[in-house]
Order: C-alpha cells, then sequence, then structure tokens
C-alpha cells in the first residue's frame, strides 16, 4: 500500500504504520467484540472498515496526517478515531482492553467453521478451551461430546474441523502471497548482475493456498547475486546459503528459496521448479523413453552433450508435446492431452466481458451503482450486474422489494449517464429450508439472480445439499454464488454433495460461480473441472464490494486456467449480445 518516498507518520516505536498492519488490527477487533460478547453489529463495521482501508489507494497514515481519513467510504467517526490512535501510538485502548480479556489462543477458535463466537465462548466458560490445541484435548476426553447441545455428532463436526484446519495451517491463500511476492520478484530482478528472475512453485501454477515462495534467477555469478539477497533489507533470518541456492524467512515470517543459476540454465530451472512434482516425473520418464536426460540444469542427449533449449516450449516441442502452461503441470491428463493435441484453448484475462456479482453501498460494498460501473466500463467491459445481498442478511444491509425498486432506479439512471449496460440483479439468501429470500414475482423481474448460501453452516450433508438443489430448481435462479461457501485457510467447505450439484446444474442450466474473491476462489479447480467436464456453464466473478477488487477477476481467471476452462465455457465470456441471448432477455 506504501508508495516509495512517502513521509508519514510512525507508530510508537518508530514503524511506519500501513494499510495491512491497520487492516490487521482491525479484523482482530473484529474478533474480540465478537467473542467478548458485544454487539455483532459492532464487528461488521470494524470489518467493512478493515476492508475499505486495506484496498484503499492511499496511505492511511497520510490520511490521518492530513485529517481525511473520513474519506475513506466505511470509516465512520468511532473506527476513525481509533485507527488514527492507532496510526500515532501503534494501537488504541479498547483493543488493548479487548486483548487483556480475551485469550489469544481463543480467537483461533473463530478459524474452525461451524464454530462462531457463542459456541467459542461457552467452550472456554465450560471446559476451559482457550486455545486450539485444549479444544483438541476436550474433545479427545469427550468432554465436549458430554457438553449440553452438543453430542457426538457435533464433537465429530469440529474434530473434523480441527484436522482440516491443522492440515492447511502451513499454507496462505494465493490473494496474500502474490502483493508482496511480485515486488520481492522485482526487487531479485533488480540485483546487480541478475538478467531475469520469475517467480516459480505453486505460485506460478497460480495454486489457491501457496507454501513456500520459490523464486528462480539468472546471473553470471550466482554467489554475489544470493549474497545481495541475503542481505536484503527485510530478511529476518539467512536458514541456508550456498553457491546456487539462498533460503531466507522474511520479516512477514514467510520462507523464501531463492535459486541463481548461468543464463543458459534459467528456462529449465523454472521449469523444473515450478513443477509439480507428478508432472515433472512424468517428463523425466518421457525424457528417458527419448534416449534424453531432463533435469533442473537442462535438456541432454545420451552422451551428456546439452540439447539447446530457450523456452519452455521447446522443452515440450523436444518430449514431442505441445507446450502445457503452467497451471495444468499437475499431471492430471495434461501429458496425454499435450501428446494427443487435445489440450484447450485456455481463458485469457482479456477474454472477460463483464462482471455478474458486485455489490455497493446499497447493501454491503463501499461504492455507488455510478462508480462501480464507471470502474467497469474502464475496465473495457461490455457489462455489469449489481448483485446486492437480500434481506435476511440484515448485517449486510440486505435489500426489501421495496428497497430493491428503489435501486432500480440509481441503476437505470446511471446507466443512461454512462451509456453502459447495467444489469438488475440481486445475491438471493438460499433460507435454511430451501426456499430463496425474495418472492418469485421479484425474481422475475431481475435480469440474473445469483443464489447463495450465508448462514446454518453446520446442517448435515444431506439438508445443505436438498437447500442448494431446491434454489436450482427455481426457474428464476441463474447461478449458484461461492457454492461450496469456503474461506481459505479460515473455513473449510461446508457440506455439500458436489456430484449432485454439478448434475443438477446440468439438469435445471444453473451457472456455477467461480468466485474470484482470493479469500474465497469456490468453486475449486477441481470442483470447477468436473462441472465443465459435465457441461455445466461457469461464471467468474469478483463478488467485489469496491471498485478496487474488481481487479480480482485476475484471480478467478487462473482458477478458471487451472480447471481447463475455456472462453466457451464461461458465461462472462460472452459479449452482451449472446448474454442476453443466454439469458433469454429481449
Amino acid at each position: 500500500m506504501s508508495r516509495p518516498g512517502a513521509t508519514r507518520p510512525h507508530g510508537s516505536r518508530g514503524e511506519i504504520v500501513t494499510n495491512r498492519d491497520v487492516t490487521h488490527v482491525l479484523l482482530d477487533m473484529a474478533d474480540l467484540v465478537e467473542l467478548s460478547g458485544d454487539d455483532p453489529f459492532k464487528a461488521v463495521a470494524y470489518r467493512k472498515a478493515a476492508r475499505a482501508i486495506d484496498q484503499y489507494p492511499e496511505d492511511v497514515s497520510l490520511l490521518v496526517e492530513q485529517g481525511r481519513l473520513l474519506e475513506v467510504p466505511g470509516v465512520g467517526k468511532g473506527i476513525a478515531g481509533k485507527v488514527e490512535e492507532l496510526v500515532r501510538t501503534g494501537t488504541f485502548r479498547l483493543y488493548e482492553e479487548l486483548k487483556a480479556r480475551v485469550p489469544p489462543g481463543l480467537r483461533d477458535l473463530l478459524r474452525l467453521p461451524g464454530l462462531g463466537p457463542k459456541t467459542a465462548a461457552q467452550l472456554h466458560q465450560r471446559l476451559g478451551v482457550d486455545s486450539l490445541e485444549s479444544l483438541k484435548a476436550a474433545l479427545d476426553s469427550g468432554a465436549v461430546r458430554d457438553l449440553p447441545g452438543f453430542g457426538e455428532k457435533k464433537a465429530e463436526n469440529l474434530r473434523h474441523s480441527l484436522e482440516s484446519l491443522q492440515h492447511v495451517a502451513d499454507r496462505t491463500p494465493l490473494g496474500h502471497v502474490l502483493p508482496w511476492a511480485l515486488p520481492l520478484r522485482d526487487t531479485v530482478a533488480a540485483l546487480p548482475g541478475v538478467e531475469r528472475a520469475e517467480l516459480a512453485g505453486s505460485l506460478r501454477r497460480r495454486r489457491d493456498t501457496v507454501g513456500d515462495v520459490d523464486v528462480v534467477a539468472a546471473a553470471d555469478d550466482p554467489p554475489a547475486v544470493l549474497a545481495a539477497f541475503a542481505g536484503l533489507r527485510g530478511v529476518a533470518e539467512v536458514l541456508g546459503q550456498g553457491d546456487s541456492k539462498c533460503s531466507v524467512v522474511l520479516d512477514n515470517g514467510r520462507q523464501v528459496d531463492l535459486r541463481v543459476v548461468r543464463p543458459d540454465q534459467f528456462v529449465t530451472t523454472l521449469h523444473h521448479f515450478t513443477g509439480s512434482k507428478d508432472h515433472n516425473v512424468r517428463l523425466r520418464a518421457r525424457a528417458k523413453d527419448r534416449g534424453l536426460k531432463l533435469n533442473e540444469y537442462g535438456l541432454f542427449h545420451e552422451d551428456g552433450s546439452p540439447v539447446p533449449i530457450r523456452s519452455e516450449e521447446e522443452i515440450y516441442r523436444a518430449l514431442g508435446l505441445a507446450y502445457i502452461p503452467p497451471e495444468l503441470r499437475e499431471d492430471l491428463g495434461e501429458v496425454e492431452a499435450a501428446e494427443e493435441d487435445r489440450l484447450p484453448d485456455l481463458l485469457r484475462l482479456e477474454d472477460i466481458r463483464g462482471d455478474l456479482h458486485v455489490h455497493t453501498r446499497w447493501s454491503d460494498g463501499l461504492a455507488t451503482v455510478r462508480e462501480m460501473a464507471h470502474a467497469a466500463r474502464d475496465r473495457g467491459y461490455e457489462y455489469l450486474a449489481i448483485s446486492d445481498h437480500s434481506p435476511s442478511l440484515v448485517v449486510a444491509g440486505g435489500l426489501t422489494p421495496e428497497r430493491l425498486r428503489l435501486q432500480w432506479d440509481e441503476i437505470r439512471q446511471a446507466a443512461e449517464e454512462l451509456g453502459f449496460p447495467i444489469l438488475r440483479s440481486a445475491e438471493v439468501d438460499i433460507l435454511r429450508d430451501g426456499s430463496l429470500d425474495l418472492p418469485d414475482e421479484v425474481l422475475a423481474e431481475l435480469d440474473f439472480v445469483t443464489a447463495s448460501i450465508h448462514t446454518g453452516f453446520r446442517q448435515d450433508r444431506e439438508t445443505l445439499t436438498q437447500r442448494v438443489l431446491r434454489a436450482m430448481e427455481n426457474p428464476h435462479v441463474d447461478s449458484i454464488a461461492h457454492p461450496t461457501g469456503r474461506l481459505l485457510a479460515r473455513r473449510e467447505p461446508y457440506l455439500v454433495d458436489m456430484d449432485r450439484i454439478i448434475e443438477a446444474a446440468v439438469r435445471t442450466g444453473t451457472c456455477l460461480e467461480i468466485n474470484a474473491s482470493p479469500e474465497r476462489l469456490d468453486l475449486s479447480a477441481e470442483h470447477a473441472r468436473q462441472a465443465r467436464d459435465a457441461g455445466v456453464m461457469i461464471a467468474i466473478n469478483t463478488d467485489a464490494h469496491q471498485v478496487e477488487t474488481l481487479e480480482d477477476m485476475w484471480f478467478g481467471v487462473g482458477q478458471a486456467r487451472r480447471a481447463w476452462l475455456g472462453p466457451s465455457q464461461v458465461l462472462n465470456a460472452r459479449g452482451l449480445p449472446a448474454l442476453l441471448d443466454y439469458l433469454k432477455i429481449t
């Protein structure tokens, strides 16, 4: 968020307070408010302000210094005062008071799907649970099972959630890694003697979560580059340093492995460390069958002489294969498809013609209809659908039918002013019984209806599946948004039978969404490919709540590429006339 050269206020210890610093504190404050039993709407306000500050294009410290903090949408006077105190001192009084009252480990319990603040408080008060470790002990002893209102089923659900969370604890959502990994790559590329540097590993394959970050660079003097890298500002610890590799831990706690090779080795090294391991094993075996040897240092004939390689395309060509893009290198059939020249023409960001799921200030968004539409037009889109929440989602300011019709007036006015098509849409809650949160007569007036679940995640698999299936049977529902409800590294998917959902999507002609928010990326690549193979239409939407997060479409396109999707399988890769024809809008 910070801009080089800017002069900004410092916290009490002299460090610069960034937008991301403020965001983390406000999100933590929201959790503390919930765990303390305070008004849940206060937690919503803190999270809304956190999202706004995180994405705001100016430094929050400068806004404080210039008295302009209230210009940030979603930041009211009360929170503004706390942010100002945070920027000037490094914290604020109420935050410190709540941290003192709430055990630190208790906050970790909120990362478990199906475990809200009330349940966490009950576990703490009745069993002394104050951490993930003590929750595991209480589950193992049977104490959780014996608590009133819990029982065997709920205890087992908690155990499953705990095991799943521990499994992903060492991985970070792609959207959290990319903002600092890209500048780090550029820093490496700018080191003296470096000819080229690229990100590799799961990050280059655009996996939804990332472990350690791999960087590959080319230079004539690798040891000198590695020494310069180890001495960079922001390196907290050097784990190991050799002639071609340096592993460090950054100030943010993440491990980065830099490999520096001669320029003639760069392509094969980048390819090797892009992976995946299984994909590389397949290629090495294929090379061996052809009397070749492939490794990170090059492609060689049996006599040890090198095969000249100037690009990754040439690696695949030498092995008798069509070029396989990084996103497909998972050993999931891509080698066979490349051999038979039937790899898909993968979706590109420039193929996207519009966004069918965004929010505005009419519910929990931070921008007006006009601002969102103007930004979409500036991106080169042909249309935008405004999909604010329905009334049952009170904490998000969901729209009643009366307010929805008032919104339509604003949509019409904005469309006329901008000369830009804006579709009337809504994100309609699927209620606990599978009914929809708006009456059919209202849904019939909308151009695009996306339905989603926001409550009742703890229902059993059959109940949750039936909820979605019932919604899909409604003839007015065009799409199911974020179909499994997951939040990466925070909440596991709820228990829904995606095989049956995909079968129903085929039968009813309902689209399934890849939610491009880097917090979600839902559908997963696996489910999206399964849907694609079944012939289901996919919509890739940002679920943007402000102008800046329209840029998240990049993440959704990456997920679509991992799912082998081409433009023909993506609804919003269609131009406006084709979209309107698909939706039967005249």
